[in-house]
């Protein structure tokens, strides 16, 4: 057997059995939440976690750095997302090989506009704006059929006069079957450490995460698709606001507990490809968790489901995705990958 692929194997082993160890909350414990947020349409209509879908998207390494290996060389991808109340989300990444090793460079940044700044009797002072940022830093090896990846990433937030950053990694790997249209993704995401905090008494939680996924194609079926489980290291992940205590009509505390079945299933993501053609894809998905937080109570709606498209041309590939969250409002998200060699030809 391959020694490097023992030293990997080896290695994330041991990544594993620290993050296990790690306690990490989510639901507004944690900072750089917009990590979490899907950085292109191809992911937020896949069900907004996607980790082992190989297909040559520069876009894939900030889902798992195991899938910049199946990119090809000298790859653009350009993302926009208009988000709620104004806030705009953009993503640029960008692959190319050096000396037959292949990295990738990605920008990520979060503008949440202009506010008012104000003393603390009301007067208007000006304005004031606010946004995160992640640079990333991406490198792959192929090791047989596996392939081990890592994401090297600088993030930070800024509000006003204060700055918060984190120094961050992504640790991944991905089988895909040397035979059949499948594979098998595995990354833990956002391990790391701060650099600085808003205020001497402010440590907020990273947004550690553990992922697993698989995506598979049947033999005669023209449909891919995508299973994939996230916070695998916690059992609930439900998220109560302690600050609301909910009583009955005698005045004692009422106790929110979830049912064990529907827990589970906010580990969840459900993700599906139809291949209509060569050049057209439509993409749909399912976010159990995204559902159950954010649907309302004998309110129907679109929560927790998404739709896409994906139309590929010769020199530009173009999606698009449309994400329930709300019946207040749903997102939009769009996107091109432009292959440069073809304009440098």
């Amino acid at each position: 057997m391959n020694p490097n692929y023992l030293k990997y194997t080896y290695f994330f082993y041991l990544l594993l059995l620290m993050v296990f160890e790690t306690k990490a909350q989510i639901g507004g414990n944690s900072s750089f939440t917009f990590l979490n947020i899907p950085s292109n349409p191809v992911t937020a209509a896949l069900g907004g976690i996607n980790i082992s879908k190989t297909n040559k998207d520069p876009n894939g390494f900030l889902q798992n750095p195991a899938l910049l290996d199946s990119s090809e060389n000298i790859l653009l991808a350009i993302n926009y997302l208009p988000y709620f109340s104004g806030i705009k989300y953009t993503s640029t990444t960008f692959v190319k090989q050096f000396h037959k090793q292949t990295f990738g460079l990605g920008v990520q940044y979060v503008g949440y506009g202009n506010f008012q700044q104000t003393d603390p009797a009301g007067n208007i002072l000006g304005q004031f704006t606010a946004n995160d940022f992640a640079i990333t830093l991406s490198h792959a090896r192929k090791q047989g059929n596996i392939t081990f990846g890592m994401n090297l990433k600088l993030v930070g937030s800024v509000i006003e006069n204060y700055a918060s950053s984190a120094l961050l990694t992504d640790f991944g790997g991905v089988f895909k079957h040397p035979n059949h249209d499948i594979s098998y993704g595995l990354v833990v995401k956002n391990f790391g450490i701060r650099l600085k905090n808003f205020t001497p008494f402010d440590s907020p939680d990273l947004p550690l995460d553990v992922q697993m996924g698989i995506t598979f194609k049947p033999k005669y079926m023209p449909v891919r698709f995508s299973f994939t489980g996230h916070h695998l290291y916690k059992y609930d992940i439900t998220y109560l606001d302690k600050s609301i205590i909910k009583k009955d009509l005698s005045g004692n505390i009422i106790e929110t507990k979830v049912n064990p079945i529907d827990n589970i299933a906010r580990h969840f993501v459900l993700g599906a490809e139809l291949l209509l053609s060569k050049n057209f894809n439509i993409l749909m998905g399912y976010n159990h968790l995204r559902s159950r937080e954010l649907s309302q109570q004998n309110i129907g709606g679109f929560s927790g489901f998404s739709i896409g498209f994906l139309f590929k041309t010769k020199f530009i590939d173009i999606s698009y995705s449309h994400a329930g969250y709300n019946t207040a409002g749903n997102l939009n998200s769009f996107g091109l990958v432009c292959d440069l060699r073809k304009f440098i030809q």
